[in-house]
């Protein structure tokens, strides 16, 4: 009799139940998807705010996911069509940041740090200026909309609630970082949106999905415009953590594949943008971070005349033809945001003290400017002065002032070497961040901003930025202190 083990091995089909099991599932999940796909969004709900509620850390990452890659209102008309699943995701966040506070006493909520008082003076002058623009209102302006049942009323506190989720967010933040392994876990969070949000977009310019228009020849993809209102300055704000990451953290970063996979997404995503904008403000950061990694390793002289050489190879190499393409009319569009500076001007000039009111910049625009008004002045500056006058412009360039003596207490400050990348990563952000003041409202969303509240989305992720370094002055400081002990 011949042996069976070396019989060659019969096919095992598999049985029939388990057959009519996947069958059956995959009809239940194709009827739900379908037919009730509410069921699902209750499902995926429920998930999302079990896990803001269960640390910190989880209920950031899902305002980040949400904020970057949901960024649409499942709602067509009425007043849900204007809330997002991101801001919903910021309102939790910030509940839960208020519920797991120990006590609502004030130190406890609002622990001391500089910013604080800049915060406070520019949510008072806010305040103050709407509430004197519902004192005094312009007889020559109509504060309605020509194409909505939205009132005046509805606007301003929507730009109350705006203003308060921003300043509280980076305090939450900071609140709920602990440990310095928590630093770099945000920052891989948002990195991965980036890096979700850039294969996408490829998708879009390979397949075709989505609306689509061009620029300097080029066809830009949007997907229900989160790319174009989230995820296109969060690509220049994330460029140099990432890229910080990869020049210093080879040795102290556990997860530093990671960080190079995750900067070489974010860079095609910047690409991908086709925004002149994004553009300039990644190179700006790029060349920041690339500039204390020199400084880092070799002398001062040496890395000027490297700076030098490579714009000298820039003038020479015909770029600069190819730059003033981008500033050709007949190729490029957003010329018009100049009619949008006079205009904020004008209104600072006639409102000095006060403004015409926060958020109230859309409807003194379309006054003057008809169907071609833009709503917002696409400059934090312009806007501020406008609608908060020179008491808010003051509260303004004095939150800068304090940014920057961030910076500068972020690059003196060395613990030790191995959180230099943060370091670095946060003085170079604080930077372009204010760069990108002259291009839109980057600091403070404001309600004349289109979408409703949709422009949250965007703004959330420079104050997350800003909580993490928070969170690292406090870290510093308790090394210090033990170190010092």
């Amino acid at each position: 009799m011949k042996s069976l083990d070396n019989s060659p091995a019969i096919p095992q089909h598999p049985s029939w139940k388990i057959c009519a099991l996947v069958a059956a599932l995959a009809v239940t999940l194709d009827v739900l998807l379908v037919h009730s796909p509410l069921v699902w969004l209750s499902v995926a709900g429920v998930v999302a705010v079990v896990a803001q509620f269960r640390s910190p850390l989880s209920g950031l990452a899902v305002v980040i996911f949400s904020c970057g890659l949901l960024n649409y209102s499942p709602f067509e008309i009425g007043a849900l069509s204007r809330l997002y699943p991101g801001v919903v995701a910021i309102g939790i966040f910030l509940v839960a940041w208020l519920v797991s506070s120990l006590s609502w006493s004030r130190t406890s909520l609002f622990p001391s740090n500089p910013l604080n008082k800049p915060l406070l003076g520019i949510g008072v002058v806010a305040s103050t200026s709407m509430f004197w623009s519902r004192l005094h209102p312009d007889p020559e302006v109509s504060y309605s909309y020509p194409h909505s049942d939205v009132s005046w009323a509805t606007t301003q506190v929507s730009q109350l609630v705006l203003l308060a989720a921003t300043l509280c967010i980076p305090i939450a933040v900071a609140a709920g970082i602990k440990r310095w392994k928590d630093v770099e876990t945000v920052v891989m969070t948002v990195g991965i949106a980036v890096a979700i949000g850039t294969l996408i977009t490829a998708g879009g310019l390979i397949f075709g999905f989505g609306s689509t228009y061009a620029i300097l020849g080029a066809t830009r993809s949007y997907w229900q415009q989160p790319w174009a209102s989230s995820m296109e300055p969060l690509t220049a704000l994330c460029l140099p953590f990432l890229f910080s990451g990869v020049l210093f953290g080879q040795r102290s970063l556990p997860r530093y594949w990671l960080f190079c996979l995750l900067f070489m997404l974010c860079l095609l995503g910047v690409v991908l943008t086709f925004s002149r904008e994004s553009w300039l403000l990644a190179l700006f950061g790029l060349c920041l971070v690339s500039a204390s990694w020199l400084r880092s390793r070799v002398n001062s002289a040496f890395t000027v005349f490297t700076i030098a050489l490579v714009l000298i190879a820039v003038l020479f190499s015909g770029m600069i033809g190819l730059i003033s393409q981008f500033y050709d009319p007949d190729q490029v569009y957003g010329f018009e945001r100049i009619y949008f500076y006079a205009t904020a001007l004008q209104l600072f000039v006639t409102h000095p003290l006060l403004g015409v009111g926060a958020g109230n910049y859309q409807f003194f625009d379309r006054s003057y400017e008809g169907e071609s008004a833009g709503g917002i002045a696409h400059n934090q500056f312009l806007t501020t002065a406008a609608e908060t006058g020179l008491m808010g412009l003051v509260m303004l360039l004095w939150l800068m002032f304090l940014l920057l003596r961030i910076r500068r207490q972020l690059r003196m400050e060395s613990v030790d070497d191995s959180h230099d990348w943060i370091r670095v990563a946060g003085s170079a952000f604080l930077v372009v961040w204010m760069a990108e003041c002259f291009f839109q409202e980057a600091f403070f969303a404001t309600a004349a901003a289109g979408g409703g509240m949709q422009v949250m989305t965007a703004i959330v992720y420079p104050w997350i930025f800003l909580g993490v370094l928070l969170a690292v002055d406090k870290l510093s400081r308790g090394a210090m202190s033990v170190e010092n002990y």
